[in-house]
């Protein structure tokens, strides 16, 4: 069971990165590209979103409307270097939406078999494209024609979110239709995703399912430690590793040092604060959840690091 780490915005950055690797799962995704903004060779875009130091175990995902930005943003990115590149049906964000990107693109099929048979022709054979979808948007309510369309063109992966796009991310994700569509017949990899949370949980989502992987998302937002469990529950059937207060606190440290080294203490001190909670969810209590509140409208780097030092 492969174990992917999903392109998140503004989460799956280089620093990040650099943490989970540590985990090693079998691939990690950049924070997802902009088509437009590759086409109009944005530079923080082209050295910060999409800076990694191994290729070989990095993809990135592009999100657009237009066909002629999503064409040469694949081109751009093969020229770079990437070899696994996946086309985003799956965001369900207004300001994606709105532009007709994201899960957007679910209704025009004819327009995505067209970007599928343009990207296999131009491509080269060692690069690997793929689709990332919902299984629904507005009257759109039929996954499993991308799962022929990707049939059709033999691509890498085909990755289902089980939610519909209205849903965003409430309620939860239907893992029925996720393991009746890995069911069905074809020749390429099918990877499921959606509330992917709980290592006992998630090893009873793909129970009697035909996955060939999993991609994590907002579950590892402050818990790099589920890619282990995971595959500990699936090898042994239990979990074996389980972080204590010193080794979290650890992993947070070198995140903000990562973070601080790559984009300046400024914006280390405040990208953090979204994964200070998360990181010691295991350990909430009203005592700690009011020290946490003061690390994270601390300004100053340094003091930060020291707050979160004498925890």
């Amino acid at each position: 069971m492969k174990i992917y780490i999903a392109p998140m915005a503004g989460i799956t950055d280089y620093s990040f990165r650099k943490i989970l690797e540590k985990f090693n799962p079998d691939f990690l995704f950049t924070e997802m590209v902009n088509a437009r903004l590759l086409f109009e060779r944005d530079k923080t875009t082209e050295t910060e979103l999409l800076k990694c130091d191994s290729i070989q175990n990095t993809g990135t995902q592009v999100f657009g409307s237009d066909e002629k930005e999503i064409i040469y943003s694949f081109q751009k990115l093969e020229k770079m270097g990437f070899k696994k590149i996946n086309l985003n049906m799956g965001c369900p964000q207004p300001k994606i939406i709105k532009n007709g990107a994201g899960s957007a693109l679910l209704p025009n099929t004819e327009f995505v078999d067209r970007i599928l048979h343009k990207l296999k022709e131009i491509l080269a054979d060692n690069t690997e494209i793929s689709i990332k979808i919902r299984v629904g948007y507005k009257n759109f309510s039929d996954p499993e024609l991308y799962l022929n369309l990707a049939n059709k063109y033999n691509i890498d992966f085909i990755c289902v979110h089980g939610r519909t796009q209205e849903q965003i991310y409430g309620g939860t994700a239907n893992w029925d239709i996720v393991r009746h569509l890995s069911l069905l017949p074809r020749n390429i990899e099918f990877i499921g995703n959606g509330d992917l949370f709980e290592p006992y949980d998630i090893v009873q989502k793909i129970d009697n399912s035909n996955l060939d992987g999993i991609m994590l998302a907002r579950g590892v937002i402050g818990n790099p430690w589920l890619i282990t469990q995971v595959r500990e529950l699936i090898e042994y059937k239990k979990i074996l590793t389980v972080p204590d207060f010193f080794e979290i606190k650890s992993t947070l440290l070198e995140h903000l040092e990562l973070l601080s080294e790559n984009k300046g203490t400024v914006t280390a001190s405040m990208e953090i604060n979204k994964f200070i909670k998360p990181y010691f969810k295991p350990f909430y209590k009203e005592e700690l959840y009011e020290k946490l509140n003061r690390i994270i409208i601390e300004k100053n780097l340094k003091y930060k690091v020291d707050l979160i030092s004498s925890l």
